[in-house]
């Protein structure tokens, strides 16, 4: 999103000197829209609000995106049916030679699917008027009962479940900001020549015994989170020697092998 609000950025110009004042400021929302998001990117480092943002990604792309899909087959099923029952509409107070289009409140089939997203979100009063108005006053207000109870009721909890998991989830992961944090400086560090990477290195990092450098780090770890390093590099040793224990039983093998070739 944020390469596309800079390809729009360079379009900007162009539109103002082909003196397209309206077609300028379009395209600089859409240039403001998509660029606000890309600070939550950043934000994703802070211990404070990097949780969050890592809900918000996940509910938006997880969550949202199937229950968008199950939503929308409601919303255009009962929209359209909202839209042939409203064909009949006939407004008492205007005489019988007008067209009451502009009084019907789903005269057009896409109006009907906003009228069916306003009522999803419990702003039916107008609607649920305009019922009695038409020739099928019965059948309309059958179908609002099922269609709020469906969507109304059934699958915004639903909704609200599945987004309520995932923050659970996040929320029992510890130091997520941390993972946050590390892969941000991967990405930052990836704009960067290798050769400029190496200087820097030099420069941060300290010698080891071993010859190899390192950034070196003193922490103020309370004793929950010692305790919490102490488990790491036990689960650490017990796999490097869960590891040593395989190649050892592999190489074995290919001797036993190889022996019985010979």
């Amino acid at each position: 999103m944020f390469l596309f609000s800079c390809i729009l950025m360079l379009i900007i110009p162009w539109l103002r000197i082909a003196c397209e004042d309206e077609l300028e400021d379009t395209v600089a929302v859409m240039v403001m829209l998509t660029t606000a998001p890309y600070f939550l990117f950043f934000c994703r480092g802070f211990k404070t609000v990097g949780p969050f943002v890592v809900m918000i990604y996940r509910m938006v792309m997880g969550d949202l995106l199937r229950f968008a899909s199950i939503y929308l087959v409601f919303v255009m099923g009962f929209s359209q049916a909202y839209y042939i029952i409203f064909l009949s509409f006939d407004n008492p107070l205007t005489p019988d030679d007008v067209d009451d289009s502009a009084t019907n409140p789903m005269s057009t089939p896409i109006e009907s699917i906003m009228a069916m997203f306003l009522m999803s979100m419990t702003n039916f009063g107008d609607y649920y008027d305009a019922f009695a108005r038409t020739e099928h006053e019965y059948e309309a207000k059958v179908l609002f009962v099922i269609f709020m109870g469906i969507v109304a009721i059934l699958l915004i909890n639903m909704l609200i479940a599945m987004m309520g998991n995932t923050y659970q989830k996040i929320a029992e992961t510890r130091n997520e900001w941390q993972r946050q944090w590390a892969r941000i400086v991967l990405v930052v560090e990836r704009g960067v020549s290798p050769s400029d990477r190496l200087k820097q290195l030099m420069v941060y990092s300290q010698p080891m015994s071993d010859g190899r450098r390192a950034l070196v780090l003193r922490l103020n770890q309370s004793d929950e989170d010692k305790e919490e390093m102490k488990e790491i590099l036990e689960i650490k040793r017990r796999h490097e020697r869960y590891v040593k224990k395989r190649k050892e039983k592999l190489e074995l093998e290919k001797k036993e092998k190889n022996c019985l070739k010979k």
